[in-house]
């Protein structure tokens, strides 16, 4: 017997399940990933995460020389690529990890019915989260749509049926006659030849960067993750994007550390927790595919978003006025990754301060992000727009001056990115007007509290609109 799998998102060979059960039923293999025009050359692809998948792409291809398989890459439609080299091999079974956005289901079942038709057979898996919508239940047998119920639950059966990583052991032989193929350049799918400072990428700095964490930062986690001024994250969230670390093994290594370091306990627990919260978006995604578009709570469709091309610009630019907030745009345009805390701020900010609509700040940070994923980045902006499941209520909004003052007392996160400000005093860095302005740093676009008293007014209309008979 012989097998294909089919890479995506799941560029690791260690706790990869579908990867798994292939070679435990093939005798020869060879592993393939394929580029989609539709993905690589499409409009919501920016090159920061192009950069990195193919990094990534690069160090697995590597991995597996090392094991004596080459990597095949090819180009075009996987319905159409992946047949025909499964005739050219002889293979007989095609793997591959489940995906849920609305255009990966589409196109697996593309591939699954073009597969099938030609003779050969489907092994897919559950493996980009650690339990799908299906497995984790109201009592009534629904999805949830508030996360504390939800987490509750995932905890639940977490501690009842906890999946072990799974190594990969001695490889099949590979099939012979096909060398590996080059991994192409991100300039030649049509990105530019722009510069960012992104991480490594594959599955040995995955691992570095997990180990570091719960060496270092892990153990200050519930404490320090607000603030933007400190290196008190994981970072993985690229990683996990693509896939070259696990969900699961970063639970199981999170909870083995907790249970060996009890000072760690309190800081692994809430970054385990945020890691439900990406399974918690995921599973509101593939319940309810439609919020991709549409605001998960209809009753907001009525609200009035401002057509204001200048404001929006001056928010992708990093020149609102408001220091807090054109760091993190700075900090997105510069290195493809924001802080989570001025991921809401800036968000909040644009939806609630400038009334522009969500769905323009979502595009551009998936445009710009190195770990846009559609479940999590969708989830992130209707949560700060207050559209979307479990959100920040409508009349609750971020003071972007009061925040920066918060989560980067003495300015440090600001001064880094907008050095217009560096000379500016800690009183005053998050609200350089008050004092003398710096010379080429802009005055605020808007009012705060004026914006504030106008978005709770908007967001009111709506609601009562919505209700009405």
């Amino acid at each position: 017997m012989r097998g294909l799998h089919w890479f995506r998102n799941d560029l690791r060979l260690h706790d990869n399940t579908a990867l798994k059960a292939l070679v435990t039923q093939v005798a020869e293999w060879l592993p393939v990933f394929v580029l989609d025009p539709r993905i690589a050359a499409g409009p919501r692809v920016g090159e920061p995460r192009m950069r990195f998948l193919l990094d990534c792409l690069g160090r697995l291809g590597r991995d597996l020389e090392k094991r004596g398989v080459p990597l095949l890459v090819r180009e075009g439609r996987p319905e159409e690529v992946l047949p025909k080299l499964m005739h050219e091999t002889g293979a007989r079974l095609l793997s591959f990890n489940e995906d849920t956005t609305p255009f990966a289901r589409s196109r697996d079942t593309a591939v699954q019915n073009a597969v099938e038709r030609s003779g050969g057979k489907i092994v897919a898996r559950l493996d980009r989260v650690v339990f799908g919508s299906s497995e984790i239940r109201t009592a009534s047998g629904g999805a949830y749509s508030v996360y504390s119920p939800y987490r509750k639950a995932w905890m639940k059966r977490w501690d009842e049926e906890p999946r072990l990583p799974l190594g990969l052991g001695r490889l099949p032989a590979p099939i012979a006659g096909f060398p590996a193929d080059r991994i192409p350049d991100p300039p030649a799918l049509g990105g530019s030849s722009g510069e960012f400072n992104l991480p490594t990428g594959g599955e040995q700095a995955a691992k570095r960067r997990l180990e570091r964490f719960l060496g270092t930062a892990a153990a200050r986690y519930h404490e320090d993750r607000d603030r933007p001024d400190v290196d008190g994250t994981s970072r993985l969230s690229p990683y996990l994007r693509c896939g070259a670390i696990s969900v699961r093994q970063c639970f199981e290594s999170g909870q083995e550390a907790a249970r060996a370091e009890p000072a760690l306990q309190r800081g692994v627990a809430k970054w385990l927790d945020e890691l439900v919260w990406r399974e918690f978006y995921s599973a509101i995604l593939e319940e309810h595919p439609r919020v991709l578009k549409q605001n998960y709570r209809q009753e907001y469709d009525a609200v009035l978003w401002a057509d204001d091309p200048t404001g929006f610009e001056a928010w992708c630019a990093g020149r609102t006025g408001y220091p807090i907030v054109d760091a993190g745009m700075r900090q997105l345009r510069s290195t493809g990754w924001m802080h989570n805390r001025v991921r809401m701020i800036v968000a909040s900010f644009l939806t609630k301060d400038l009334l522009i609509d969500w769905r323009e700040g979502e595009r551009f940070f998936f445009q710009h992000l190195v770990d846009g994923d559609p479940a999590s980045n969708n989830g992130g902006w209707q949560w700060a727009a207050s559209t979307g499941t479990d959100p920040q209520p409508y009349f609750r909004i971020f003071n972007p001056v009061a925040q920066g003052k918060r989560w980067d007392p003495e300015g440090r996160y600001v001064r880094r990115w907008v050095p217009e400000l560096r000379d500016v005093s800690d009183r005053r860095v998050h609200a350089p007007w008050e004092a003398e302005l710096p010379s080429g740093y802009p005055r605020p676009i808007v009012d705060h509290a004026e914006r504030r008293e106008l978005a709770i007014e908007r967001f009111t209309r709506a609601r009562k609109a919505a209700v009405r008979p």
